[in-house]
């Protein structure tokens, strides 16, 4: 019994082994002789002028023209860019000094010192709103500079450095917000071969680790760390480069570019930590790996064993290997290492199962006791390890704070099985309120004759004679060889036991606790073993959905869903809801309003689905220039919610590029009525330079 136990809880524990970061078929992508860079077909262009909504278009900008008038003129100026041409240094001081007094905000202009043919106006304006990433204010700028002068343009200088701090700007702000799609898509001209500014390379990385795109990612390893010459960046941007390929790469592929690089002495000695952090992966990878069984040697393993001061992820990296290695008593001297510094559950677990293979049952027991507190994070794990106990319920007397845990983790785990041990229990210390409870939770979650006879026997006991002739009719067919055995069965002598409590209804199971809790990961492994157990209802399943929705694991959230589709009532409706937010999510406009049409949803869902539909359709009409679709979406929307100030600029700009300049100047004018945005102003300038021109 110990060794199945001991099996058992192995297997629930091997999610605590570290995971390699990719399979066979990745072998060699970071040092692959070739491969193309990869290049997003569509980099982002926005050609200087143009006004487009933007998302930051909501942020309030001092009005361009206050700008321009706290500055001083062509006229002005011309004295300054005179003294200048003339290379009259003192003069050009001098007259800096006045315009400064004169203009307190006054900065010197970036073409001062260009040749005349290569000077535009004035961009001061254009390079201080730049400074502070205002791209709002400068396209206003740009607007407002071009109803003036027609024919101006911005610098070649300025418009290659604005569409720069732009990339920069949008791959930073989606990197914060964990949108790694958004950082793939604005970083897509960037070339790793070629790149300076190391920094949007590692956002890229980052990107493309956590999206699963091995081929990319690879090209950026590359890009970085294998230039050649006087193009080979500086020895701390490889080193920091190799120290996040650790995470990303096997232990080999490292270690074969790590050899590469390491051609000065100083490179030597600034690659020794990146080697410690290799042997910690070259060790993870091992523990995980079950193809890997040849032992790593003595030699490998003494940076690890000998570090001063001991790291406790250090210490629970060995205790995994040996454990691996099936030398359970050394496992646990370092686990129990681990556990002297930190109590911890992952250590807690390694040492009980160190302690399991060893067969020594009553240490094991007593370290699941002595770490209930920490263990009832994984309720699956502390379920099998406090079941020994109640297997042997003869060897001591069970505590009561332990049966309590182990009826709690029941109830979250839904584990049929063990439910039908507690009931047993209950039943053989004369519990028999508490066993025909808990013998009934097991019939419920999966049917089994030993259950179904508990629940008989238990029903015998309490002279519960209609509920026993109810069970008959129901299963008697069923379990035919039963019913003899229990009308001749003896009572139980009644054991000493800790008291039961019977089910309690408040008790979430631990998938739906780990779904509110966003901890979605953790709820598809929970529903995963309880599919293996033959136990996943409809409703359960569903829940995956939502967690496969939360991780963007948008194919497995429309494959959930689609088995509530077929279930009818409450649970269909909330599988369309699920299904139809999957399809949006994806920018399946069309498939999602087939579903809604499909599957009918409360009024309320139904609204929500077709607003983001709507508003999803308008925006990407507007992105392919389809300005009359952009409105019919748009009004739809409409008449459904209030138009938000956003979609009112888009409304206003789609009239601007049908030619209807009246009416977008009247959207236009309404918003700036009550609201102070740039964006806003930006578009009463334009359409009002039309209606000048008329």
């Amino acid at each position: 019994m110990m060794k199945k136990h001991w099996l058992a809880l192995l297997a629930a524990s091997s999610l605590l082994l570290p995971a390699t970061a990719f399979s066979q078929d990745s072998a060699k992508l970071l040092t692959q002789a070739g491969g193309s860079f990869r290049i997003v077909d569509e980099a982002l262009n926005s050609a200087a002028g143009q006004i487009e909504p933007s998302a930051a278009a909501g942020r309030a900008q001092p009005a361009p023209t206050q700008a321009a008038a706290n500055q001083p003129d062509e006229v002005e100026m011309a004295a300054l860019y005179y003294y200048a041409e003339q290379k009259q240094d003192g003069r050009v001081a001098a007259e800096a000094a006045r315009l400064r007094l004169k203009f307190p905000q006054f900065e010197m202009p970036q073409d001062l010192y260009l040749q005349q043919s290569a000077r535009g106006i004035d961009e001061t304006v254009l390079w201080q709103l730049y400074d502070k990433s205002d791209f709002t204010g400068i396209d206003a700028e740009i607007i407002r500079r071009k109803s003036e002068m027609p024919d101006w343009e911005p610098t070649a200088d300025f418009t290659e450095k604005l569409a720069r701090r732009k990339q920069r700007v949008l791959m930073t702000e989606a990197a914060k917000d964990q949108n790694w799609t958004d950082v793939i898509q604005a970083g897509g001209s960037i070339d790793p071969a070629t790149e300076t500014e190391v920094d949007l390379l590692w956002t890229l990385i980052d990107a493309y680790a956590q999206t699963g795109m091995k081929q990319p990612l690879a090209d950026v390893y590359r890009g970085i760390l294998l230039r050649e010459g006087d193009k080979r960046l500086p020895d701390a941007v490889l080193i920091t480069t190799l120290q996040k390929a650790i995470r990303d790469f096997p232990a080999a592929e490292v270690q074969a570019v790590m050899q590469k690089l390491a051609v000065t002495p100083a490179m030597q000695a600034g690659l020794q930590p990146v080697a410690f952090d290799l042997l910690r992966r070259t060790v993870a990878d091992f523990n995980a790996n079950e193809k890997q069984t040849v032992p790593l040697s003595d030699e490998q393993l003494a940076p690890l064993k000998n570090a001063a001061p001991p790291k406790i992820e250090d210490m629970a990296l060995l205790g995994w290997y040996f454990l691996k290695i099936k030398q359970p008593a050394v496992s646990a001297q370092w686990f129990s290492k681990a556990l002297e510094l930190q109590a911890d559950a992952a250590n807690a677990k390694g040492l009980y199962l160190s302690l399991a293979a060893q067969n020594l049952e009553e240490e094991a027991y007593k370290v699941a006791t002595t770490y209930l507190q920490d263990l009832s994070g994984d309720p699956e794990f502390l379920m099998n390890a406090l079941s020994l106990r109640f297997d042997k319920p003869d060897m001591a007397v069970i505590d009561e704070k332990i049966v309590a845990s182990y009826s709690t983790t029941i109830l979250q785990t839904l584990n049929a099985d063990h439910a039908e041990t507690l009931a047993w229990y209950a039943y053989n210390s004369k519990q028999y309120e508490a066993s025909s409870a808990w013998f009934q939770k097991a019939v419920d979650w999966k049917m089994a004759p030993a259950r179904v006879k508990g629940l008989a026997l238990s029903y015998l006991r309490l002279s519960q004679k209609q509920e026993f002739a109810a069970l008959q009719e129901k299963y008697g067919s069923a379990y035919p060889n039963i019913w003899d055995e229990i009308r001749v069965a003896s009572p139980p002598k009644g054991r000493a036991a800790a008291a039961v409590i019977k089910p309690r209804g408040i008790i979430q199971a631990n998938y739906f606790r780990n779904f509110q809790a966003k901890r979605y990961a953790a709820c598809i492994n929970d529903l995963a073993d309880l599919r293996s157990r033959g136990q996943l209802s409809s409703d359960a399943a569903q829940i995956g959905g939502w967690c496969y929705l939360g991780l963007g694991r948008l194919a497995e959230a429309r494959a959930a869903f689609a088995d509530g589709l077929s279930a009818g009532g409450q649970v269909q409706a909330d599988a369309a809801y699920g299904t139809a937010l999957t399809l949006l999510r994806g920018r399946l406009t069309d498939d999602a309003e087939a579903i809604i049409m499909a599957y009918p949803l409360s009024a309320e869902r139904d609204r929500e689905i077709r607003v983001e539909i709507y508003f999803q359709r308008a925006r990407a009409s507007f992105d392919r220039k389809q300005y009359q679709k952009t409105l019919d979406a748009l009004n739809a929307r409409a008449s459904l919610v209030a138009e938000p100030a956003d979609l009112s600029q888009l409304r206003g700009w789609a009239y601007y590029h049908l030619g209807n300049k009246q009416v977008a100047k009247q959207v236009f004018q309404r918003l700036n009525d009550h609201l102070s945005d740039a964006g806003v102003r930006a578009g009463l300038v334009a359409t009002s330079q039309t209606d000048t021109r008329r």
